[in-house]
């Protein structure tokens, strides 16, 4: 099941992550920015907000990948399961109680030349002879619910918080002594005269990124070759260090960058114009976002795949009218140490009995699986686990 599991995320990523990015760069394209400097010259941050145009409705696209998701991932799943069933077979049937039904085959009369014959035990078959098949069914009102809820928690979470981005960015603006025009543009980006596209601005970016890219223009902006020198990260032996400085710029303004630290610490003025800086954080936002995309692609992807895979255990449990405690989940850690989380690494190999019995982690965080939303960001960004469901098929018939 793993290696299922793996492709599908593998397969279902690079759609997740489109719609997001689609979703993003339509909300930035749809900044109305004269409305946006109107507002801001008067000093009213609601009129800004809506001039931003942020809604739910630019999410469309995100909401059906994720439904899709859910359902291909489902339907993956039941189908390993009804091959699991049927592997499962042999070892019930010989532990089944004596069944057989009169009407598809009546017994002979008994006589002394012909005893009666014990019954054979049933197979794992439903009437007729075929294989009982698990088929996911999306119309559950438990699955509907499921899917609709953590889809429109996320959008939810998504649109406030970029509204909430931009009022900290036009109070931290005003607070700075900035025009209305610099705080929209820092806002909304620029438009790129060659494709039309609006480039840069904080509308995408996640609070602890739009800090990055405020960090980069006032370190540009500083005069200073030091806090410049941030920009790029520390030097050693001529070579730089990996994992230093702001690792998402677009390098391709190094030189300029490097230029501008040598002309300062030689008493020459900032080579850099606003403009040139603008540009700068601009290329550094849309990377920003870029990545951005590709953590939340992985991530909820990852956490959509194993909530359908809880969901089509609990399918498969209610249709052979099984208990949870038939289910035995053990946490996997996957995708090497390097980066890993330490108390990841350290339930590997972990087991509960019970579907619904909870991982209990080191920290004290409860799961119900790998990817559980229940887990937070400290456990599920980028996160590689994997959990592996068992279901006992003769469970309470030993």
């Amino acid at each position: 099941m793993t290696e299922i599991i793996l492709a599908l995320i593998a397969l279902l990523e690079p759609r997740l992550r489109a719609a997001f990015l689609e979703a993003m760069l339509s909300l930035r394209s749809g900044i109305n920015y004269q409305a946006l400097e109107e507002a801001l010259r008067a000093s009213d941050i609601d009129a800004a907000i809506t001039a931003m145009n942020i809604d739910r409705a630019a999410f469309s696209r995100y909401v059906i990948e994720r439904q899709s998701a859910f359902a291909e991932a489902g339907t993956k799943v039941s189908a390993e399961i009804t091959r699991q069933r049927a592997a499962a077979q042999p070892k019930r049937d010989r532990s089944m109680p004596v069944l057989r039904s009169p009407i598809l085959t009546p017994p002979e009369p008994a006589g002394p030349s012909r005893p009666t014959e014990p019954p054979a035990p049933p197979t794992l078959t439903a009437p007729g002879g075929g294989e009982v098949i698990f088929r996911f069914d999306m119309t559950n009102p438990r699955a509907e619910e499921r899917i609709r809820t953590e889809a429109a928690t996320r959008i939810a979470g998504y649109v406030d918080e970029q509204v909430a981005t931009a009022r900290k960015v036009i109070a931290d603006g005003f607070a700075r002594g900035e025009g209305p025009q610099t705080i929209a543009t820092d806002i909304a980006g620029r438009v790129n005269p060659l494709t039309g596209r609006r480039e840069g601005g904080i509308v995408g970016l996640s609070d602890p990124q739009v800090e990055y890219v405020d960090s980069m223009r006032t370190r540009l902006l500083s005069g200073d070759p030091d806090e410049i020198l941030k920009v790029l990260g520390r030097f050693k032996d001529g070579k730089w260090v990996e994992g230093t400085g702001m690792t998402l710029r677009d390098r391709r303004f190094d030189r300029s960058i490097k230029k501008a630290i040598s002309d300062i610490a030689a008493g020459k003025p900032n080579p850099l114009s606003r403009d040139k800086i603008d540009e700068i954080a601009a290329k550094y936002s849309d990377r920003l976002l870029a990545r951005r995309a590709e953590d939340i692609g992985r991530t909820e992807t990852a956490q959509g795949v194993m909530a359908a895979r809880a969901e089509a255990t609990q399918q498969a449990l209610d249709k052979e009218g099984l208990t949870s405690d038939a289910v035995t989940k053990t946490w996997r850690h996957r995708g090497g140490v390097r980066h890993a989380r330490d108390w990841h690494l350290s339930m590997n190999g972990k087991k509960v009995v019970g579907l619904d019995t909870p991982f209990f982690m080191p920290d004290g965080t409860v799961m119900l699986h790998s990817h559980d939303p229940q887990g937070g960001v400290r456990n599920n960004v980028n996160c590689r686990c994997d959990t592996d469901f068992f279901i006992d098929f003769a469970h309470g018939l030993n």
